[in-house]
């Protein structure tokens, strides 16, 4: 054999022991892989990209809740605002408008001996005083300031009455006029009659 078909056959021998180490170390993984070449993992970032926007649209609609909520409560506290001062105002106005028609002002109770000499009769009254609306202040400051008075002449003039004198309606009608008068007299010197009646709410002789 010459040189020349050795140095062939040895090249031949030389590219087979290559291909026989090559191969194994790319067919083995291959088939392990079930016949496909690995594949790199794609990139998240569409994902995650719709996730972040997910989020963002989620915290976007929240602020869209709460918006209204807000406004709500911003209503509602402007109407309550509205309804007291309204309310307070009207109050206001309501005291400030003038008093009208009448008014009663109670004076108190009186027990009397009448008088009657063959007889102990006793005259028990309970006494309120009318006036104008307009007039109450006045006539009540009046009442407390001189009651010690009108309690004194009211005893004398009780005391001074028979059974004759207050029987009846005529009787009991003319004693609220004698009271009403010197009432009058007794609590305002100007001469006007501020007590416009003097009504019983009891009226008892025992």
């Amino acid at each position: 054999m010459n040189l020349k078909k050795i140095i062939l056959l040895g090249g031949v021998g030389l590219a087979s022991a290559a291909v026989g180490i090559l191969l194994p170390s790319i067919l083995i993984p291959t088939l392990m892989s079930g016949g496909h070449a690995p594949e790199t993992a794609a990139p998240a970032t569409s994902h995650d990209a719709k996730a972040g926007h997910d989020k963002e649209k989620s915290g976007h609609d929240a602020k869209k809740e709460a918006a209204p909520k807000a406004d709500a409560h911003a209503a509602d506290h402007g109407g309550h605002g509205s309804k007291d001062h309204g309310g307070h105002g009207a109050k206001d106005d309501a005291q400030n408008l003038p008093k009208e028609g009448p008014c009663f002002l109670h004076f108190g109770q009186m027990v009397v001996n009448l008088n009657e000499p063959q007889l102990i009769k006793f005259l028990s009254i309970d006494i309120s005083l009318q006036t104008d609306a307009k007039y109450e202040a006045e006539v009540q400051a009046a009442l407390e300031a001189t009651k010690p008075k009108l309690k004194t002449w009211l005893t004398s003039h009780l005391a001074d009455k028979t059974m004759e004198d207050i029987r009846g309606k005529v009787g009991v009608n003319r004693l609220r006029r004698e009271i009403q008068d010197n009432f009058n007299s007794l609590m305002f010197k100007d001469g006007h009659e501020r007590v416009q009646d003097i009504l019983f709410e009891e009226f008892h002789v025992q």
